[in-house]
């Protein structure tokens, strides 16, 4: 009749690889456990004693695992030089209650919440935990539409400038419009400056 005595060989494995490093573990350790003596130790209690054995491994690798995982926040970091940028859905537009007390409006918005306040007709989500969305307008007199934009970064001077062209549309006799703008950047660093410089050429 087979008697469970040592547990070391239904567990030969002592070593496990985990994310933070080699771990060893020793199921000799728990022989004490399961030395049970012929009279008492019956089919059903065997198996009984290998399944908690059993529960009892895999919980501490568990255990050890999850201690790996780390809690730091992800880190921003400063790129420098040109930042690439996503362009927002041509369909969405600032709210129009910005626009009707603004002749500029510039906005950096970082949250869900600034999102739903800000732009309208919104059918783009935005990660705002990896990015955010840099939005404004410009009143011209007369149409005009935007011809280029770009974004840079000078990590030194903790700066991220927005540079947007803008030119006058010919043939077309609106008078007065206003021209947005939209780019959707990578999260910048606590701190960072962003300044909007905007080239309305007639």
């Amino acid at each position: 009749m087979l008697y469970l005595q040592d547990v070391s060989s239904i567990f030969p494995l002592t070593v496990y690889f985990l994310p933070c490093g080699w771990k060893v573990f020793k199921p000799q350790k728990f022989n004490a456990f399961f030395s049970i003596s012929p009279f008492f130790m019956s089919k059903k209690l065997k198996a009984l004693s290998i399944s908690l054995a059993s529960l009892l491994v895999f919980g501490l690798a568990g255990t050890v695992f999850n201690s790996c995982k780390s809690d730091d926040p992800v880190v921003v970091a400063c790129s420098e030089g040109i930042l690439n940028y996503e362009d927002l859905n041509s369909k969405s537009s600032l709210s129009a209650a910005v626009l009707d007390t603004n002749s500029v409006v510039n906005l950096v918005i970082t949250s869900q919440q600034q999102y739903e306040r800000y732009i309208a007709n919104r059918n783009q989500s935005i990660d705002f935990d990896s990015k955010m969305l840099l939005a404004g307008s410009y009143f011209t007199d007369s149409a005009a539409h935007v011809v280029s934009q770009l974004v840079t970064s000078d990590c030194g001077a903790g700066k991220v400038t927005y540079h947007v062209e803008v030119v006058r549309t010919k043939g077309v006799l609106t008078t007065r419009q206003h021209v947005e703008y939209f780019a959707i950047v990578p999260k910048l660093p606590d701190g960072t400056e962003v300044k909007f410089d905007v080239a309305y050429k007639k």
